[in-house]
């Protein structure tokens, strides 16, 4: 069985269909100690698609089903948590947008690589991993990178989170994370466990006390990129 390094974790997988596995082969890895390992079947796969009425084809169930065990197995045992977002590196650091789906994340995104060309990188489009090591929060890129399929198998220290909403003109507030609390619940997979839960609000104090999280009311000028840049860079 193929092992793939996932948000440097060594996770041992057999994708059963070939789209998932060219989704993962990025990610593969020749040797390595194994972290932990996933298995779906195909009975967990059709369940998944009798529930899930958005979803229509196996694999992408498949796909879903993996991201899903990764996701409750970095929260159970590696500090870590999924936050629903795009997120680029510039100059070394991360920088994250989150919003409801439609609400122009990625727009928003491309608008930095616009303003600063070839030294922005996007690390992940939509479903990015975040990780504590050593006291510093990482954000890691994963297979899954949402429609515009844009990222890479990189991670970088987080500078900044920001959480978006559409307006005519742009402007950028600090704020604690309770003025926007319900907005970062919805970037992530809510535990059904208390002591899930529990672990994913010590993550997200962690996360929030020592990175800048930002109300960003944005267009879709590329002065709205200039606007969230200057913020978090006392501009």
């Amino acid at each position: 069985m193929p092992i793939y390094r996932i948000a440097d974790l060594n996770i041992l997988i057999e994708p059963l269909y070939e789209q998932t596995m060219r989704r993962l082969n990025p990610y593969i890895l020749s040797e390595g100690k194994i972290d932990f390992e996933i298995s779906i079947s195909k009975d967990k796969i059709l369940k998944c698609l009798e529930e899930n009425a958005e979803i229509n084809e196996e694999y992408v169930a498949e796909g879903t089903l993996i991201l899903n065990e990764i996701c409750r197995a970095v929260l159970e045992r590696y500090d870590g948590f999924f936050f629903h977002s795009s997120a680029l590196m510039l100059d070394g650091e991360a920088y994250l947008f989150t919003a409801k789906s439609g609400t122009g994340k990625s727009t928003h995104a491309r608008l930095w690589i616009e303003l600063f060309g070839d030294k922005a990188v996007m690390i992940n489009d939509d479903k990015p991993i975040i990780r504590r090591a050593d006291g510093v929060f990482y954000v890691y890129g994963t297979p899954w990178m949402g429609k515009s399929n844009i990222g890479g198998n990189i991670k970088a220290p987080i500078k900044a989170v920001y959480v978006l909403r559409r307006s005519e003109t742009n402007g950028a507030v600090r704020v604690k994370p309770g003025d926007v609390f319900r907005q970062l619940l919805e970037a992530t997979v809510v535990p059904k466990n208390k002591e899930n839960m529990e672990k994913l609000l010590l993550l997200y104090d962690g996360l929030f006390s020592s990175v800048d999280l930002f109300l960003l009311n944005c267009n879709t000028d590329i002065s709205a990129a200039e606007t969230a840049y200057e913020a978090a860079n006392g501009k």
